[in-house]
């Protein structure tokens, strides 16, 4: 059975199957249908919803996809939709919530599919008690799409927010009565949610802690490990791939931390894209700027910088820039604790050295000094809520002599899997900085890339722009150098 608040009512299910969306259970069992169904991929905004988690003795809302996120991952959560903003229904006189009262006066919605997700978008940035800038409210449209208003109303409405004077507890009492709770199943290796199929039983599994997770893996090898989902919903929604029995990994509090001890950061596999930028926006700005351009701000809130890495796709965002950091990562069994180079994790396309029993617990890796430079360079069709057609990451450590003494260049979407040019990195170390260098180098790339042509970019266009990023990466250390401190891409 599995437990949770879903707009400040305390909901129970037990007949329900363990793989279905929230999307899904929202509209057909529950009858909720202001939340929309647009893309199913987490692309259109249209389902977004706020999912209030655990934070100290506190509850804190995030915007979420709703079709991205199985029913089992609200499990001791809260969950609010846009009929839930308010206490009461309009027919009994309940005033409307500062954001819809927003869009109506800004003539923000037009057909009205999309609104509801732009509502919840524009409802957790209020909820933040932050003043709305510009910026700050295109970032969190970013993941919602309109074909009607052209956007402008949209933003108008957020940016009248900053007057509104009311009282936030008042003008949404679900969210702000949101008590912690302890559910039922809390440390079990029984099923939260079972059925049985054709095929078989299948089941979903929450442990709360490592043991319990060592213990399930042990008993159940092969089993799906579920982190954020992002990517793995889609072959729910998309592909209609059946899946057996799944473990979701974000009950298991010990992967999700991040610490740091002298020069060196460890992030654990759980940790959100939301939940590392503070860190990265500390120690290394062009991975946080690099951050605001993975997917959408929904997506940032639930997707894994361990679920990118363990996912082995050759275009994720995150895995080459761990690569240009020499970052070593975890893994974790009943057996014991081995850690790996990143460099020799990935073996194929989706094919890792991670063993059946295994998982990724943490990501390791050190700061930068005054001699160490980071660049990061995201080539996207767009700008906001992308996937890269190349990402290029590259590390230089420098001596008081502009010599190179420590290169490392990784690239996505350039081969089957994220991948190291080390020929090019030794033929950098021991030269002095110079475009002239990165230009010769660069000219090396043919000979060890050969990248594929799809819907994102042709073979031609993908290494003509890894040619391109190595040498801006050289630009722009030699600015660096030079005086500039200002790290981007």
């Amino acid at each position: 059975m599995i437990e949770f608040e879903l707009n400040g009512e305390r909901v129970t299910e037990q007949a329900v199957s363990p793989h279905i969306t929230m999307l899904d259970y929202l509209r057909t069992r529950k009858h909720l249908q202001g939340t929309k169904e647009g893309c199913g991929s987490g692309d259109c905004g249209a389902c977004t919803v706020l999912l209030g988690k655990r934070s100290g003795e506190q509850v804190v809302f995030e915007a979420v996809n709703a079709c991205l996120l199985l029913l089992p991952m609200v499990h001791g959560h809260h969950l609010v939709t846009i009929e839930g903003l308010t206490s009461k229904s309009l027919i009994q006189g309940e005033s409307l919530h500062p954001v819809q009262q927003a869009m109506v006066e800004h003539h923000g919605s037009q057909c009205g599919f999309c609104t509801p997700g732009i509502v919840m978008s524009l409802a957790a940035l209020y909820h933040q008690n932050e003043l709305i800038l510009k910026d700050s409210a295109l970032e969190a449209l970013s993941g919602n799409l309109c074909r009607c208003t052209g956007y402008r109303p949209i933003v108008d409405a957020a940016l009248s927010l900053n007057d509104h004077k009311a009282d936030k507890a008042s003008c949404a009492p679900v969210m702000a009565e949101a008590k912690v709770f302890d559910p039922v199943n809390q440390i079990s290796t029984a099923p939260l949610l079972a059925e049985a199929t054709e095929q078989g039983e299948r089941a979903v599994y929450l442990p709360k802690d490592e043991d319990t997770l060592k213990q399930l893996l042990s008993d159940l090898p092969n089993t799906t490990l579920w982190a954020g989902g992002t990517d793995l919903a889609l072959d729910l929604t998309q592909a209609l791939k059946p899946f057996g029995n799944i473990i979701l990994l974000s009950g298991v509090s010990e992967l999700h931390t991040v610490s740091e001890e002298a020069r060196t950061i460890k992030i654990g596999a759980g940790v959100t894209y939301s939940q590392a930028l503070e860190t990265f926006e500390k120690q290394f700005p062009s991975i946080a700027q690099l951050t605001h351009r993975i997917a959408a701000k929904q997506v940032r809130n639930m997707g894994t910088l361990g679920g990118n890495i363990a996912n082995a796709s050759p275009i994720g965002d995150t895995p080459p820039v761990f690569l240009a950091l020499g970052a070593k990562l975890e893994l974790a069994s009943l057996k014991g604790h081995r850690w790996i180079n990143l460099d020799d994790f990935f073996l194929g396309y989706k094919q890792t050295q991670r063993q059946t029993d295994e998982y990724l617990r943490q990501i390791e890796f050190e700061t930068l000094n005054e001699h160490q430079h980071l660049f990061v360079y995201k080539i996207s069709k767009r700008k906001e809520d992308d996937i890269s057609a190349v990402l290029g990451a590259f590390y230089f450590d420098v001596d008081d002599n502009q010599v190179i003494q420590t290169a490392r260049i990784a690239y996505g979407g350039m081969a089957a899997t994220p991948q190291r040019a080390y020929a090019l990195e030794d033929k950098l170390v021991d030269n002095v900085v110079s475009e002239a260098l990165f230009e010769t180098v660069s000219s090396e790339l043919d000979s060890i890339f050969s990248p594929m042509s799809d819907v994102r970019a042709s073979a031609q266009y993908r290494m003509d722009m890894a040619k391109n990023l190595l040498i801006k990466s050289g630009i722009a250390l030699i600015a660096m150098l030079n005086g500039d401190t200002e790290e981007g891409i």
